[in-house]
């Protein structure tokens, strides 16, 4: 069991290897039903962390000879996102979940009734709008683009937090390959679909107490 946690707690650095900016993000629409009928009166009041405006993409990861999975949804250009990380033990789940929803980030675990809330900080990968500053700072280079899972993606280096090298579409990370202490992580797409995205999806979890 704790093993798994660990993997879960690597795969979130594995992540956060493809992230140079941050961003404060604030969800500031309404009526979740105004997206479907008005797209247009939503979409300007928001930031856009992805270069697309919904999308399921699901991960198979590798760390340590451990596999876990993790399936996100977003949409609103990322302003709602949900997200499952977990392992299987014995035949059942075992993770955590998390839930950005205006302006918040919900977390909790599998099979828990209770979590945290927090603010929602997002850390984009445009590559396009990476500072000389961050540059220099991560040790960034770029290595034109190779295609995955029929995307036209930028093939990225970076030598700190950990080194790695991801493949990014629309801010994006398709596949990302990293080692850190001493484990080599590999994070890989192997589903993608950008429609039918069901809004149920964002909506709060019945049963679980949320603590700041």
């Amino acid at each position: 069991m704790k093993r798994t946690f660990l993997v879960i707690a690597v795969f979130a650095i594995l992540v956060s290897c493809n992230r140079t900016q941050k961003n404060e993000s604030k969800d500031e629409s309404t009526d979740p039903k105004s997206k479907v009928e008005k797209p247009s009166a939503v979409v300007p009041k928001q930031n856009k962390l992805f270069g697309i405006e919904a999308a399921y993409v699901k991960y198979q990861n590798n760390v340590a000879g451990q596999e876990l999975i993790r399936e996100w949804w977003f949409d609103q250009y990322g302003n709602r996102q949900y997200e499952e990380y977990y392992g299987d033990i014995m035949g059942q789940k075992t993770g955590s979940k998390s839930l950005v929803l205006d302006g918040y980030k919900y977390n909790w675990d599998f099979d828990d009734e209770s979590g945290t809330k927090s603010r929602f900080y997002h850390a984009t990968t445009n590559y396009d709008e990476v500072s000389d500053e961050d540059i220099k700072k991560y040790g960034i280079q770029k290595h034109g683009y190779e295609e995955i899972m029929g995307k036209k993606c930028l093939k990225v280096t970076t030598e700190k937090p950990v080194k790695s090298t991801s493949w990014v579409w629309n801010n994006i990370p398709l596949r990302t390959e990293a080692v850190y202490a001493g484990n080599n992580m590999i994070m890989e797409v192997i589903e993608i679909s950008t429609s039918n995205i069901d809004e149920k999806i964002f909506e709060m979890p019945e049963g679980i107490t949320f603590s700041e």
